[in-house]
């Protein structure tokens, strides 16, 4: 499972090569807040919460009815359901909004699509959430070397150095898989 964990935390980044959250990774690394925090720890509980069950619900109704395609919808009603839930809870206890949707619920997708258990479903979402976290503290200091180096009257606009730092930390990621960098075995 560690290496489960690793393969979707670094080298297969739900963020950088599935494309989920970028943009919000983009407008969540300008400040990081307290808000920022409870938005992730949210996020966590209803994605590992809602991909536990939605699996339950696949292997006891659908598999048994033959209707696996149905998944995403299933996937969609419980998502909703957790997040609702756990979102009352979360404005009762810091009185604060953190409504967010769609990361979390792509990111349920992708576990519930890629596993071959319930350990590894949830192992999945935790880490493809994990590598959410990663990348904002890099692209905080990004943006703020950005910030620091480029001239007043420049017109490039920030977000689109950000996206090609972000395209930079794609390569940088991937670069160590390329056949012509590894040795020859014969």
């Amino acid at each position: 499972m560690i290496d489960v964990a690793f393969y979707y935390i670094f080298y297969c980044s739900a963020v950088l090569f599935y494309g989920i959250g970028m943009n919000r990774e983009a407008i969540f690394s300008a400040s990081l807040d307290k808000n920022l925090c409870n938005l992730i720890i949210k996020c966590c509980i209803s994605t590992v919460c809602s991909v536990t069950l939605t699996w339950i619900v696949i292997m006891n109704v659908l598999i048994p009815m033959h209707l696996v395609e149905l998944f995403p919808l299933v996937a969609l009603l419980v998502f909703i359901i957790i997040t609702v839930f756990v979102e009352m809870i979360t404005h009762i206890t810091t009185s604060s909004k953190t409504a967010e949707f769609a990361v979390s619920y792509l990111i349920a997708l992708l576990a519930l699509n890629e596993a071959a258990g319930i350990v590894e479903a949830m192992v999945i979402a935790a880490s493809c959430m994990i590598s959410f976290v990663i990348i904002l503290p890099i692209l905080y200091a990004l943006r703020k070397r950005i910030d620091i180096a480029r001239p007043r009257n420049d017109r490039i606009n920030r977000k689109t150095l950000i996206m090609l730092a972000m395209a930079m930390l794609i390569l940088c990621f991937s670069v160590w898989n390329v056949s012509w960098l590894s040795e020859v075995r014969r």
